[in-house]
């Protein structure tokens, strides 16, 4: 593959990929490796815009994380309960791996990573190693390299873009921290292309805005889809009402093309299904369901098994309807898609994966499948720009005014 800088050029095509700090579970025993987008495009700013992201320190203060990258990028978040001496030495696991790899290597340093405000240390040390990763890249290439905040009052995530050449057009590669105050996480209403606050100010900037882009999504278990799976499959998914069937079919072809294995769906992210708030009053009413038990019950042993089952809920099903703004969620679905510029690509592990590992990983092997993918894509979408512009007026629904809602939280 031929990837280069351009940073002078207008770009004819987007990839973005995000980081959802903490966001490991959902609802239905979705579990994903949600660190998988923001792996993706900043290997692909990196092979053009070279950099070290390994950790060479990571140090604690009360409730202070920072972590430093041998280039030099520092980050730094912060956890509600803070850290005690031993997750500081815990830690240390993660000295000479590479930050890209955040959800990884939280979990190599912890054992596992929850959201929802359960587990804190690790989602703070995603969250810092992410920023790390991104001032790596400014420091070196502060002239190429253009970094925003995500602009959302509950979150402290970073934006970073940059333009690229890949084999003769010029694309803007995008990458994303969606992540919040205290480690508590996820809330990512600004994942995908979703064009709003600072991050939409900086998809502007770089021309993101309104051209066919590829979303790249991390590893999943999806239980209804898993089970079926002989192997861990590429997942292209689109919705051919809403979204940019052309640039389904670009990463349909390209996928076809490589060493993998791929399935595709044109009926995923469905719209204006009341899907988020129908799943959150659910949730409510199981939580309220609980919580009358509890004050019902007098008996230890009953009270202990309650508030486990409310931990369940809490540290993996809430994961389903934090992430997200309701009547957002009506217009983007869960990928954050803005109708007519974008689909989707993913991975699916199957079952037999799930049962040996629990949790879903990006390794160095996914992430070159997905680069090989996406080169080829863009070239299939250069050879035919007219099937993509067609599409681009469904962008018109996406409703600007909604910025008002979510900043008011």
């Amino acid at each position: 593959m031929n990837i280069k800088p351009q940073p002078n050029g207008k770009p004819l095509f987007g990839v973005s990929g995000h980081v959802g700090a903490g966001h490991v579970h959902s609802h239905k025993g979705f579990i994903q490796d949600d660190s998988g987008g923001f792996a993706v495009t900043t290997a692909l700013i990196r092979t053009a815009y070279p950099a070290d992201t390994s950790l060479q320190r990571v140090s604690c203060r009360q409730n202070v994380v920072e972590v430093e990258t041998v280039d030099g990028g520092i980050g730094r978040a912060t956890a509600r309960r803070g850290f005690t001496s031993y997750e500081e030495q815990l830690l240390q696991r993660s000295i000479g791996l590479d930050g890209i790899y955040s959800q990884s290597l939280a979990c190599r340093c912890f054992g596992r990573i929850y959201g929802q405000g359960v587990m804190e240390a690790p989602v703070a040390f995603q969250t810092a190693t992410c920023l790390a990763v991104i001032d790596t890249f400014l420091k070196k290439y502060p002239d190429q390299i253009k970094v925003s905040e995500e602009g959302l009052n509950s979150n402290v995530g970073r934006c970073m873009g940059t333009l690229i050449d890949i084999n003769g057009s010029c694309v803007a590669a995008f990458a994303v921290i969606n992540a919040s105050h205290g480690g508590i996480g996820p809330v990512e209403d600004l994942e995908g292309n979703i064009c709003l606050a600072e991050k939409g100010s900086l998809m502007e900037e770089l021309g993101l805005d309104k051209i066919p882009t590829i979303i790249i999504e991390g590893k999943a278990y999806v239980p209804t889809f898993s089970s079926k799976l002989e192997q861990n499959t590429f997942w292209i998914r689109f919705n051919e009402e809403f979204d940019n069937p052309a640039v389904g079919e670009a990463l349909i072809k390209a996928a076809a093309n490589c060493p993998v294995t791929s399935l595709n769906s044109n009926t995923a992210y469905p719209r204006y299904t009341g899907e988020m708030k129908e799943t959150t009053i659910a949730f409510g009413q199981k939580i309220i369901g609980i919580g009358k038990k509890i004050e019902s019950s007098s008996n230890s042993q009953e009270k202990a098994k309650l508030i486990a089952e409310l931990a369940i809920l809490v540290s993996q099903d809430a994961g389903g309807i934090t992430y997200m703004t309701d009547s957002l969620h009506e217009i983007v679905a869960g990928g954050g898609l803005v109708p007519g510029l974008a689909a989707v690509l993913s991975i699916a592990v199957s079952q037999k994966y799930i049962e040996q590992n629990q949790i879903p990983e990006m390794t160095s092997e996914d992430v070159e499948s997905y680069l090989n993918i996406i080169v080829q894509a863009i070239d299939f979408m250069s050879k035919d720009p007219q099937s993509l512009e067609k599409y681009i007026n469904r962008k018109d629904q996406f409703d600007v005014n909604i910025l008002g809602e979510l900043i008011q939280v």
